[in-house]
């Protein structure tokens, strides 16, 4: 349901290109490694993190980096994305045969909104709001799925202070006790199981 990556200064760029969905010169939204890309219906992603801050995700990164003093060197990963997939078990006994039908763009589905705005919360109450940089829902893509961005700021306990280190954040812990907490809230809030 859920996969983490970790970007360094040089991989981030890219990422954040293909969330929201960039644009050439031209107009056209730019080609990336995913041909399923419906640019029909990219109209219908959306953005749930509401930043105002009137910055690019790229320029709240690097401003958020120099905040919390991160190391200037190119092995430092200074964000990471959850990929967060809605499960299948999550429409069945839906009135919906099959997926195809379930996700229907021409209607807002009312299944992938509560999905991904409960995702967003827990995600959102873990990382902390003051670091997520974005959080895009695709629904132009085979699978409804959401990028959830985020610096990774741990508490500096010998300078007292925050700093960002994907490493301590993102631990073998956290990797083990991420998914069945994700499941858990999601039962709770939207009252359908998961597994």
């Amino acid at each position: 349901m859920a996969n983490l990556k970790k970007y360094t200064r040089v991989q981030i760029g890219h990422i954040l290109k293909h969330c929201s969905r960039s644009k050439d010169e031209q107009g056209n939204y730019i080609k990336f490694g995913n041909e399923n890309i419906n640019t029909e219906i990219t109209n219908l992603n959306y953005n749930l993190a509401s930043r105002h801050d009137g910055l690019s995700d790229y320029d709240f990164i690097k401003n958020r980096c120099k905040e919390l003093k991160a190391l200037n060197r190119k092995d430092v990963n200074i964000a990471c994305s959850w990929v967060v997939t809605i499960p299948h078990e999550y429409y069945k006994g839906a009135q919906f045969a099959d997926f195809d039908n379930f996700f229907n763009p021409e209607n807002e589905n009312p299944y992938i909104t509560s999905f991904f705005s409960k995702t967003y919360e827990f995600l959102k109450n873990r990382y902390g709001e003051k670091n997520i940089v974005s959080s895009y829902v695709h629904l132009d893509e085979t699978t409804p799925h959401m990028h959830f961005i985020f610096t990774p700021a741990v508490w500096d306990k010998k300078k007292g202070r925050e700093k960002i280190s994907a490493k301590e954040l993102i631990d073998k812990k956290e990797l083990i006790a991420f998914h069945p907490a994700l499941n858990a809230y999601l039962n709770k809030t939207l009252k359908k199981e998961l597994k």
